[in-house]
């Protein structure tokens, strides 16, 4: 039996997860509607975003595991950048939800009913999130998955939020019904945080921001004994999937044939080194006649 690809096994790690995403945003809801604190509410919606992250993170599996082709020579991968920020819309619009839900409350002035069972569903609620957090960065490490490193930092901030309802709903039985409505607005912040942060890095990616240490490739290329020099080094790509060009100095005198080889040599120890690095391509120059005052 072929050894699973690593887009099949993201695809897994996502599924698991939605499961347990759904089941919790499920618990939250209903206990939520059910005793009337809106603190409970906000963390279920913020939950079930978690699910439809999910949803949308299989979906952008099944495209970016695409090969190369005729339209898209440089792979489907930004399907999984996109997938990222498609996580960033929906934190979105649970701000707008929480914020809104929250501000009614402290107009309105309901007093959520708040019973011992309130305490236990969030308890266990937040220890499902602790072991999802703790699952999937372990996965997104290990597999270098900015789409699943960006779902864990989603979940991490629904264990704070759990939190938040926790202390709301300790100062809502102790008669402070207010802290319910506040719980909420608490709950808005830390969601738009996580927002911003997983908005930000998705749009490095999309717009080709560096991605690697000029010094770190340029030590490797160095390393081949007759390169006068390198410069010009651009990356772009995600941290997982890296393409690379760099124009490099051989002799004046070296033919071409030879020249050609030594790229090779060149890219095979780049790709060796950084296996992340899914092509590299590299243009072959002469050294400028002032090198001292060359970029190298």
């Amino acid at each position: 039996m072929a050894a699973p690809t690593r887009a099949n096994v993201l695809t897994r790690v996502l599924v698991r997860v939605l499961a347990l995403n759904i089941a919790v945003a499920c618990a939250k809801l209903t206990l939520g509607y059910a005793t009337g604190a809106i603190s409970i509410i906000s963390d279920g919606f913020h939950s079930l975003t978690d699910g439809a992250s999910n949803v949308m993170g299989i979906v952008a599996m099944r495209a970016a595991r695409k090969p190369p082709d005729e339209d898209h020579p440089y792979g489907h991968r930004k399907y999984e950048t996109l997938a990222a920020a498609g996580i960033f819309v929906f934190l979105l619009l649970v701000v707008i939800e929480v914020l809104q839900g929250a501000l009614s409350r402290l107009r309105g002035g309901v007093v959520p009913d708040v019973t011992p069972a309130s305490f236990v569903v969030m308890l266990v609620t937040l220890g499902v999130n602790l072991l999802v957090v703790r699952y999937e960065s372990e996965r997104g490490r290990a597999l270098t998955s900015e789409l699943l490193l960006a779902d864990a930092a989603h979940t991490r901030s629904d264990v704070l939020t759990s939190c938040a309802v926790l202390v709301s709903l300790a100062g809502v039985r102790l008669g402070y019904p207010q802290l319910d409505a506040i719980g909420g607005l608490v709950i808005a912040v830390f969601i738009a945080h996580t927002g911003i942060r997983i908005g930000r890095d998705a749009s490095s990616v999309l717009s080709d921001r560096v991605v690697m240490n000029e010094d770190d490739i340029r030590r490797v290329v160095m390393g081949v004994p007759e390169v006068k020099g390198c410069h010009r080094i651009r990356t772009r790509g995600s941290a997982d999937h890296t393409f690379l060009d760099l124009h490099v100095w051989f002799r004046g005198d070296t033919t071409l044939y030879e020249a050609h080889r030594l790229s090779h040599v060149v890219k095979d120890r780049l790709m060796g080194q950084y296996p992340h690095i899914a092509d590299a391509i590299i243009h072959i120059e002469p050294p400028p006649d002032a090198i001292g005052n060359a970029e190298c």
